[in-house]
This record gives structure tokens, sequence and C-alpha cells, in this order.
């Protein structure tokens, strides 16, 4: 098949440390190119992948970035996977999927969601879960003492109840996120978690790279303390690829998630701490990492996304308005072409 895959202007493919858009757009990218189809990029400059064809960005203009993929996309692409949301709310003559990485694709004829749990809240589309290359994710059977904590600093991720579960269980914690530059995550951290910090409960600030892969593989335990509607989790399966295993809330798409690790799932934070002073609940490194290997890897992911491309392209329902912004657009690079 010739695919088009559509990333974001805010990182490069891959992306250098954070990044679960890119990295999704970089695994799969790879993976197709490696079962032998056409791949045409778009992505911000500096992007390296093996993708048959790459087109950066020429400027920051969502405008400029969608007029520059209608005049560099081939007449003969089977399908356009966006990833970033302008071509298909542009509804061009090609059949288009919305992948989704948060909790809804406004304006799409085909979105596709990162669960099963979000599918159902916008009633709409299909869901393929998230994939990781396990090779990028060091394995390691011994484990230190400490609990581990990544991600934003927010209400929502439960950073706090975290602190909570440490301060429990004795547990030394580390805490490593970021604050986005958002005023409301830095309040709440002053308020809510520097005043615990210690010895034993550390902040490191954000992390990527070597040190983010050492903290998951060394840790005891990740601490994945969401209480909001999460669409996914990536953390969790991160962590489990390197051995390590999760415990974690019912929040969000998390138990579907974890649905073959069920005894990795709590109902409040007393019910955490058990689990983390007793340890009786957590699988082997090995059972973790080939959990992941059976549902969560690249591989299984571009397996259900070609499947869902097909499926697609099968069903011959895309519908083009004679009026769409892709073929309006289309219209005046030509003109401009034919002067």
């Amino acid at each position: 098949m010739k695919i088009v895959q559509v990333s974001t202007n805010s990182l490069p493919v891959p992306p250098i440390d954070y990044g679960g858009t890119q990295r999704d757009v970089y695994y799969l990218t790879e993976e197709l190119v490696n079962r032998g189809h056409e791949v045409i990029l778009f992505a911000k400059k500096g992007s390296n992948t093996r993708a048959t064809k790459t087109f950066e960005y020429p400027s920051d203009s969502k405008e400029d970035q969608l007029a520059f993929i209608i005049k560099n996309t081939p007449s003969d692409v089977d399908i356009i996977h966006d990833h970033y949301g302008i071509v298909a709310k542009s509804n061009p003559p090609i059949p288009t999927i919305r992948n989704s990485h948060s909790k809804s694709a406004a304006g799409s004829q085909i979105p596709v969601f990162v669960s099963k749990k979000i599918r159902d809240i916008n009633k709409k589309g299909y869901y393929v879960h998230n994939g990781i290359r396990l090779s990028d994710y060091p394995y390691k059977k011994k484990k230190k003492g400490y609990l581990l904590f990544i991600g934003r600093m927010m209400s929502g991720k439960g950073v706090h109840l975290a602190v909570e579960v440490a301060q429990k269980t004795g547990k030394e914690l580390i805490i490593a996120g970021t604050f986005n530059n958002n005023p409301n995550y830095v309040a709440y951290f002053n308020e809510q978690i520097k005043p615990h910090l210690n010895d034993k409960i550390r902040f490191i600030g954000p992390v990527g790279g070597e040190q983010k892969m050492k903290l998951l593989s060394e840790a005891s335990c990740v601490l994945f303390t969401s209480t909001w509607n999460e669409p996914f989790g990536l953390v969790l399966i991160e962590a489990l690829a390197c051995g390590t295993p999760v415990l974690a809330f019912k929040a969000g798409a998390i138990p579907e998630v974890l649905h073959g690790l069920p005894q990795l799932l709590c109902n409040n934070v007393n019910e955490m701490s058990r689990k983390v002073k007793s340890g009786k609940s957590y699988p082997s490194p090995k059972a973790c990492r080939l959990y992941v290997k059976k549902y969560y890897s690249d591989k299984v992911m571009t397996d259900n996304f070609l499947k869902l491309y097909k499926k697609v392209i099968k069903k011959k329902k895309y519908k083009v308005t004679k009026n769409s912004t892709w073929n309006k657009r289309k219209a005046i690079i030509d003109k401009e072409l034919n002067r």
C-alpha cells in the first residue's frame, strides 16, 4: 500500500525524549516500511525515519502546512493516517483516518482512538492500542527498592496520592515529571507536593532518554495514581516492558490496558499501599515483559492498523463534500502551478 503518515509540527519523528504521538508515528512508519509498504511522512524539521519520502513542514502556520500536504500528496495514495487533525478536517478525496491520542477527534469522518473506552465514550469510529518497540526498553530482573512516579505535575495524575502511598509504606519515592509551563501545575506542586519532599520523597524534574529508562527498569514498582479519564496511559506499558510492575487505579482506560494483569489494579490508596508492602501482587519481570510483547508491541500495533486500513478502504464509505477545504485549496494550488 501507499500510505501517508501525518505527524504534528511540535516535535520531530522520533522525538528526542518525551513525545508519545511522534513516537507512535515513528514505530508505525518503521514497521510499515519493514513490511514493504510505501510510506510518505509529513513531519517537523529534523525528523529521521526510513519512510520512502519525508516532507518537512515549511512553516509553523497550519494553513501553510495543509497547503504543503495537499501539494505533495500523490493522487494514487491508498490511505492517509492523520495524527495531527488538520488533514482529516479538510475532508480530502482519499480515505483518511484521524488518530486521536487524546479523548476527541472532532471534525473527522473516521476517528481512531487509543482505547476502546474512549471510542465507546465518543460512540463513533475505531480504536487501536498504542504499541512500543521492546528493544528500546531495557529489561532488568533485579530491582532497587524505590517507588517511581512519572507524569505531569497535575492533580488528575494523582501525584499527591503517590506521595501518600510512599508515606504509608515508608518506601522511597522518586517523582519525575514536568509542569508544561502551566501555572496551575506549579501551584498544585507547591501546595500539595513540595511540603512533603524530604530524603525519602524526592522530585527530580522531567526525565527522558537513558535516565528515564534507568529509572523505569530499576524501580521496584511504578505508581500510576491517575484519577482522570485516561485515554491509555503509556507509562503503564513502558514500565512493564522494562520488567517493572505498575500499580494503578481503575480510571479511564487503565483497566482495559491492564486487562491481563488485574492484580495490579487498585481501588484506593489503602489497597495500593497494602500491595506495595506485600509485593505479592507483582507479576515476575519476565511476565511483565511478555505481556507487552503479546498485546502492546509495535508489531501488534502495526498489525491492527493494517487491518483497519484495509477495512476502511474496502468499505468505500468515505464521503467527500463537493466544496471540501481540501478540494478548494487543491484547485487553487493547481491553478497556480499551471500559470
